[in-house]
């Protein structure tokens, strides 16, 4: 079960090169996360370390509101800072966006997530550039989202209900609600790697694809039949 070619080891001990990644941001939180994920990716891709890693962080725009308010901002956030930071470093061999929003549900409870977008820029199918995760979501404490709903950015909420001071460039909101148990780097990099799940495991993300990732009745029924003893 191949990955895919850019994660893929070199033929021989010898065959080195490096994998570029540029992130759309440069807090020092997201980039860690960045580089922490693709380091675990690359342990069990390349077990064999034929692949060194170089993650830079770039001021990438999100062109979305500072603090995003609904789930299809969160993630359109995302993919401008991905594709900002291909811009910026156009022979990377992959661009991460990483955007945190929150949504109000109906009875009121205001929830924390954020959104994880991957680019490979070398893929030509717009269906396979992209990879794309979700974290896990919370529900923030009232005091932060009325100030949230008042036009403060959640950091600044943050730092005003707990007494520290630029929270988001550390452990985050999830930190302190988690006593860290789940830090913010922690949160984003399991979904970075949720994000990479269609190039660790390309073969089998893709099985029976016809380009894209578009299956015909015949390829399901083929595998069904297959399947069936």
């Amino acid at each position: 079960m191949l990955p895919h070619p850019l994660l893929r080891p070199g033929a021989t001990a010898a065959a080195t090169r490096t994998l570029n990644i540029a992130v759309g941001s440069k807090n020092p939180c997201k980039v860690e996360a960045v580089e922490a994920a693709f380091a675990s990716i690359l342990s069990s891709t390349d077990p064999t370390k034929t692949i060194t890693l170089n993650v830079t962080g770039f001021s990438a725009p999100s062109l979305v509101s500072d603090q995003p308010m609904t789930d299809s901002e969160t993630l359109l956030g995302a993919k401008n800072r991905a594709s900002a930071a291909a811009n910026i470093l156009p022979n990377c061999d992959f661009a991460v966006g990483l955007e945190g929003g929150i949504v109000d549900d109906e009875d009121g409870i205001m929830w924390c997530m954020a959104w994880m977008v991957v680019l490979c820029p070398s893929e030509v199918l717009e269906t396979r550039r992209w990879g794309i995760a979700k974290t896990g979501a919370f529900p923030l404490p009232p005091l932060m989202a009325a100030l949230v709903r008042k036009g403060v950015e959640l950091g600044i909420a943050d730092d005003i209900v707990t007494k520290r001071e630029d929270s988001k460039l550390g452990g985050g909101t999830v930190g302190v609600l988690t006593n860290e148990i789940v830090s913010r780097g922690k949160y984003y990099e399991h979904a970075i790697v949720l994000a990479m799940t269609k190039f660790i495991q390309e073969e089998v993300f893709f099985k029976g694809c016809e380009g894209g990732i578009e299956l015909s009745d015949d390829v399901v029924k083929s595998f069904l039949e297959g399947h069936v003893k």
